[in-house]
């Protein structure tokens, strides 16, 4: 029987996007992705999962093809987002910022556009070398999703100080507020996301303080009885990653406020940030 292809940097997962772990049928029709869940668990601790536009075959070939990752659609996001720049009127990127609670120039930092064919805010997205790989987008109400063919990527602002810690946040609206704060701080596409672009951020800029910071979700009582809280598990999570590369990263939650935004907007200062970051311990794996 064939074997399935390993992904790598030339033809990385077309679900996770990542160049190692994960694998392509021979026929290219299905990825086992080891990252992003599915209904369809494997063996190997991964998930199935189909890829979309590939050929349906009714039955396997004697003899197949070499393993193919099917490639990347391209999108010149570059050319997207100038396009919809055009369409951005400073006026409403103010409007925006005050009913968020930030200001106009940290969103402006973080690129927001008027995504008008989808009628919602674009904030870009990019790895780890600041390379455009999506756009999430951001209703008025507060909806979110992503441009189709987009990949969840990092939160940059145009400019770091190298000052200071870098804090690493959720979603490009908590990076904005922690930039209003004085700090230098690059948000992720969720609280379990981006973990290994994180890793290679810290690594090219040569940063060893720093500072997760977790959303102080409620407690979610799961069917077995534990309690999951999803802001800091995946803060623990990242954190862990980190110290398993080297560093040694602090966790800190609001102590007002689910999240970096509501923090702000409930009187939070640079000075107040700063006495927290400084009372918290370097993160060790929690025992037992």
């Amino acid at each position: 029987m064939p074997e399935w292809g390993r992904v790598n940097r030339k033809h990385p997962c077309c679900i996770c996007d990542r160049t190692d772990w994960c694998g392509t049928s021979p026929d290219g029709t299905l990825a086992c992705c080891m990252r992003v869940k599915s209904d369809r668990p494997t063996k190997n601790g991964g998930w199935l999962h189909r890829i979309i536009n590939a050929p349906l075959q009714s039955a396997p070939r004697l003899h197949a093809p070499p393993p193919r990752v099917p490639s990347r659609c391209a999108i010149d996001w570059a050319a997207m987002l100038r396009r919809f720049e055009r369409d951005t009127r400073k006026a409403d990127v103010e409007r925006l910022a005050a009913n968020l609670g930030v200001s106009p120039c940290s969103l402006s930092s973080l690129g927001i556009v008027w995504a008008a064919p989808h009628h919602a805010w674009g904030f870009p997205m990019s790895n780890a070398a600041r390379e455009t790989i999506g756009v999430r987008l951001r209703t008025e109400s507060g909806r979110k999703w992503a441009i189709p063919g987009s990949h969840n990527a990092l939160f940059w602002p145009k400019d770091l100080t190298g000052r200071g810690p870098l804090l690493f946040c959720e979603g490009p609206t908590d990076t904005a507020a922690l930039l209003d704060l004085g700090y230098d701080a690059i948000g992720r596409p969720s609280c379990e996301g981006a973990v290994e672009m994180v890793i290679e951020v810290v690594q090219h800029l040569h940063r060893r303080d720093v500072v997760v910071v977790a959303d102080a979700d409620e407690p979610q009582r799961q069917p077995d009885g534990s309690v999951r809280r999803p802001g800091l598990d995946g803060a623990n999570r990242l954190a862990q990653a980190l110290t398993e590369a080297g560093y040694r990263p602090k966790v800190i939650q609001p102590t007002q406020g689910k999240d970096a935004r509501a923090w702000l907007q409930a009187g939070a200062t640079r000075a107040v940030v700063d006495a927290v970051i400084a009372s918290a311990l370097y993160w060790r794996a929690p025992r037992g």
